[in-house]
This record gives C-alpha cells, structure tokens and sequence, in this order.
C-alpha cells in the first residue's frame, strides 16, 4: 500500500510535497499508529487501537500488555504473527517504549523500533 508518511502524527511535507511510504515502512507506519491510538478514540471505529490498561503506570504487567500488543497488531491484516515484545522504560522521560517483531503474511519478519506508548 502506499500512504503519506506521518511523524509524530502529523503529515510529512518537503520541498512543498507530501512525502509517501510504502511496503514495509507504511506497514510499520500502521502498526505503529494502532499501538499509539487508546482503543475507543477514533469515532469512526472504536475497535481500533489499543487498551492502554495495562502498560501505563510505574510497573507494567508485561504479560497482559503483550497479549494486549498482539490483539492490537492483530487488526492489521498483513500482519501474521507477534514473535517478540520487549519494553524498556526511561525513569528520567517517564517514557515506557516497546521494541517488537513480527512475521508478516508473507513469511518474512520485521522488526519495529522504540514505538512510545501512551506519551
């Protein structure tokens, strides 16, 4: 698919033209527009995003916040399988990051960098 390229959630524009992503940059671009999206904000579909329950707060409980990251991911259809999720937290930024891979339909996996949750 091809899709403006977002940072921070906002369109990309350079030399007064909407820069594009596609194949695996758009893909992670959607993963991570779920993981970043609270599940019941987007009016137009409330299923989509994620429960932001279990990963906010000073201890995270990683197991229900995985299975919550792979129900989210799971929206996305390109998506076959979750195969990694760590987290890491910056006690200084108060910023809980989530690092995670996945096999896409084809078979073959991608890996998805420092995505901020609920910042």
């Amino acid at each position: 698919m091809l899709a403006p390229k977002l940072k921070d959630g906002d369109l990309v524009i350079k030399d007064n033209n909407l820069i594009m992503v596609d194949e695996d940059e758009e893909l992670a671009q959607s993963v991570k527009s779920v993981l970043q999206t609270r599940k019941g904000e987007f009016f137009l579909d409330e299923e989509h995003g994620m429960s932001f329950d279990n990963i906010l707060g000073k201890v995270a409980d990683q197991a229900a916040t995985r299975d919550d990251i792979i129900e989210a991911v799971s929206q996305e259809e390109r998506i076959r399988s979750v195969t990694d999720v760590s987290f890491s937290d910056n006690p200084k930024t108060r910023i809980r990051e989530v690092k995670m891979t996945f096999e896409k339909e084809d078979g073959t996996e991608l890996e998805l960098e420092e995505v901020v949750i609920g910042a």
